[in-house]
């Protein structure tokens, strides 16, 4: 196995001064036992109390004293003055120290956690003045013979916060000429130097003040000797993703050393080991990668090297979570029969007729179905911690090789809201700009009994114009971002085609087969319906991903970004079958979360009603969705991003011209969707009854038009062949229509 890399701190100005603060964190770390026993928790939080207690004394005592009369008028100033800090400090240590939290942390032979222990040493040692350059010195030069945990290193903070009231309330008792609290030890003092309290006083509310404003993700990876191991990545992407993910690593590190009898040093070091040893071509797929150890497949070979012991509860889910798919229909099956029964038996008490019990069971098995759906589906959120999808850290800008166009495919209807859709392409823009994404409106005239219309050339004219304007407007040298190197903004439009099924002359294939002749266009794989294309189509070739969203869909600042970085994570790549035509793993498309504009929301006393909750969400973060949860696989709806080669890979031959109008579904089906649960985009809601009941209408056809894929063997572009639809890819498509049948069953069992 590997040594541990070395953190090498930088070079220092006085070299004596390090020299004897190098000495004091040897001798520290070379004196302090940990303990072998965990006899108890540590009471640091009822401590913590009595020193509350007395600074609250020496608080009324400054305050009810003169200034004249003060023992210390410089400490009365600063207590009066910044007493509020020590109750923001008080209210933190609360919320970030939670008493399962503190039970975790290595226990010294003396009863104290060993990183309270230290961050007191260092408080004696610098006089209660924090300053972060040498306390990250002190912290390395202690981990080089005694390392620290990750709960240590993210505990420091807090446990500096309940050192430095400590200090600060024995310095105030001191002044005070009050009763020490009980259980205060003072804090020893390791320099020749002796400092007076009400200095000392002055140095604690600069700390705290410092405290408060430091970034301590920076200080925990500087000084965290499991994240130098974990940067030491065989596919260098770990040093290249966002905190979060690199965070969500660490977590795994931690939680699988905790089982086992190996440090989080070597439990790292074993999966960096894993990801070296890859032979061949594998290396350079997912499983070159330490994250493939650690969150996905390759984690049974992690816990197997390192003779992972799971707890019994941990043991128990994993068994239950097994077979994922037999667990959940299983148990959506036996309530909704328990449901049905009981229906059925109340019915039979209430002197019902066979006929009427026959009817009752078959209406009220519906509403049984939908009842225990809920109820399962409400466990498997409330019992599985959503896990957020791994990312990349793009907020330097879309690196190279990532080349994004956002897509709105849409309908040349009118000026009006031709005028509407450019003004929400450059909304997109300004919300998301980067010379990496470009925005492309993907049109279509509407349905006509010709092939041309009066008002199409013009439309299509206007359509052209506002397009090269909005080009010119936004493509001019500025002073702070320079000159564009590619315009931002497209115009990709099709002529109508006859329709002999529909009966009308129409866009081929309406919005998916917009979508399809795109992908076909950026992939050059032949001939395709745009007949007019607007802009630098000399970058098409090198468009790697497509961000696909309705014309009502507003994308929130920076989203484009978190979706592409999402979607360029190696484990969300697309990996295929040996055959090449089923995703084993990774996925094609991103779903994110999709909720009501407020404004949409609130436009009609309809919309109020039915549009349920709408808001901004102004700190998206992930939530519980069941597919996504239980089986590693969202609901794809229409609105994402996905990777244009392995989109149309995994779709190839599939869908036959003519029969499938709800394609999202299906598409997520086929190319493995996920939910990208902590991005947020917003949409419009009907604001009228008739609105809301066509859209309607196109989903529930949308959806019936899936019913031949219920069964065993389909009919492709190629011919018949078996169904590659997995049971819960099955269910998904039999809960929609389900719930098409949902509101008539009701009805009926009420009219029953």
């Amino acid at each position: 196995m590997q040594i541990a890399p070395q953190i090498t701190p930088p070079a220092s100005a006085n070299p004596a001064t390090d020299k004897r603060l190098h000495d004091f964190t040897r001798w520290l770390a070379q004196t302090q036992t940990l303990s072998k026993a965990r006899k108890h928790k540590p009471n640091l939080l009822n401590r913590l109390e009595n020193w509350e207690l007395a600074l609250q004394n020496a608080y009324a005592i400054f305050k009810s004293v003169p200034a004249k009369d003060a023992p210390s008028s410089r400490a009365r100033e600063w207590m009066l003055d910044n007493f509020y800090v020590i109750k923001q400090t008080l209210r933190q240590i609360e919320e970030d120290l939670p008493d399962d939290f503190l039970g975790q942390l290595p226990i010294l032979d003396s009863g104290l956690p060993r990183i309270f222990a230290l961050a007191r040493e260092w408080i004696g040692y610098s006089q209660s003045q924090l300053a972060i350059p040498q306390f990250e010195s002190f912290v390395r030069d202690y981990q080089q013979i005694a390392p620290l945990t990750i709960g240590e290193l993210w505990a420091l903070p807090i446990m500096l916060r309940i050192g430095i009231l400590e200090r600060l309330a024995y310095a105030t008792a001191e002044l005070t000429g009050t009763d020490m609290p009980e259980g205060m030890v003072e804090i020893p003092i390791r320099t020749p130097i002796d400092c007076p309290n009400e200095t000392i006083v002055a140095n604690c509310f600069g700390s705290l003040r410092l405290l408060a404003a430091t970034d301590w993700r920076d200080f925990f990876e500087q000084t965290s000797r499991v994240e130098q191991i974990l940067r030491g990545d065989p596919a260098r992407v770990y040093a290249s993703m966002d905190f979060k993910t690199r965070d969500s690593y660490r977590s795994v590190v931690e939680e699988l050393a905790r089982h086992s009898t190996l440090s989080e040093e070597q439990v790292a070091l074993t999966a960096v080991e894993l990801a070296r040893n890859v032979p061949g071509d594998k290396a350079q797929g997912r499983q070159g990668h330490i994250g493939f150890y650690l969150r996905d497949a390759g984690r049974t070979r992690l816990e197997a090297s390192i003779r992972y012991q799971p707890g019994l509860i941990i043991r128990f889910n994993r068994t239950l979570l097994a077979a994922p798919t037999s667990t959940y229909l299983g148990s959506i099956a036996t309530l909704s029969m328990l449901l049905t029964l009981g229906l059925l038996a109340y019915t039979s008490l209430a002197g019902g007729s066979l006929a009427q019990m026959i009817v009752v069971g078959l209406l009220g098995f519906g509403l049984a179905l939908e009842s225990a759906i809920m109820i399962v589906n409400w466990q498997v959120t409330h019992r599985i911690k959503p896990l957020s999808l791994p990312r990349m850290d793009f907020s330097d800008g879309i690196p190279p090789g990532n080349r994004t166009m956002v897509v709105v495919p849409t309908l040349l209807e009118s000026a009006d809201e031709l005028n509407h859709l450019l003004q929400e392409l450059e909304l997109y823009y300004l919300a998301n700009p980067d010379p990496q994404l470009t925005y492309a409106l993907l049109t279509d005239f509407g349905d006509a009994p010709t092939e041309h219309a009066p008002g199409d050339d013009q439309l299509l004219a206007l359509a052209i114009a506002g397009v090269e304007n909005l080009n010119t407007k936004r493509n001019s040298p500025s002073p702070s971002t320079g000159y564009r190197n590619t315009p931002p903004f497209y115009l990709f439009h099709r002529n109508r085609q006859w329709n002999p099924s529909e009966g009308v002359w129409m866009g081929w294939e309406r919005k998916r087969g917009k979508l399809a002749d795109f992908n076909r266009l950026l992939l050059d794989l032949g001939e395709t319906a745009y007949t007019t294309q607007v802009g630098d189509i000399s970058i098409l070739a090198s468009i790697k991903y497509v961000i696909t969203l309705d014309a009502d869909t507003s994308l929130t600042q920076g989203s484009a970004n978190r979706l592409i970085a999402t979607l360029a994570h190696p484990l969300n790549q697309a990996e295929f079958s040996e055959d090449g035509r089923l995703v084993v793993a990774g996925y094609t498309v991103l779903q994110p979360r999709v909720a009501i504009k407020p404004t949409s929301a609130n436009r009609s006393l309809f919309s109020q009603i039915f549009a349920g909750n709408a808001g901004f969400d102004l700190y998206s973060f992930a939530v519980s969705d069941v597919y996504q949860d239980l089986f590693g696989e969202g609901s794809y709806v229409g609105k994402g991003i996905y990777d244009v080669a392995a989109f149309e890979r995994s779709l190839a031959g599939q869908v036959r011209q003519n029969t499938l109008l709800s394609h999202d579904l299906f598409e997520g089906i086929s190319g493995r969707a996920a939910l990208v649960t902590d991005v947020m985009l917003y949409e419009e809601y009907p604001s009228r009854y008739l609105a809301y009941a066509r859209r309607l209408r196109r989903w529930v056809r949308g959806d019936w038009q899936l019913l031949p894929w219920m069964f065993p063997v389909v009919r492709t572009q190629t011919g018949m062949s078996l169904n590659r639809l997995s049971t819960i890819d099955l269910w998904k498509v039999f809960d929609n229509l389900r719930r098409s049948l949902l509101p008539p069953t009701l009805l009926a069992l009420l009219a029953a």
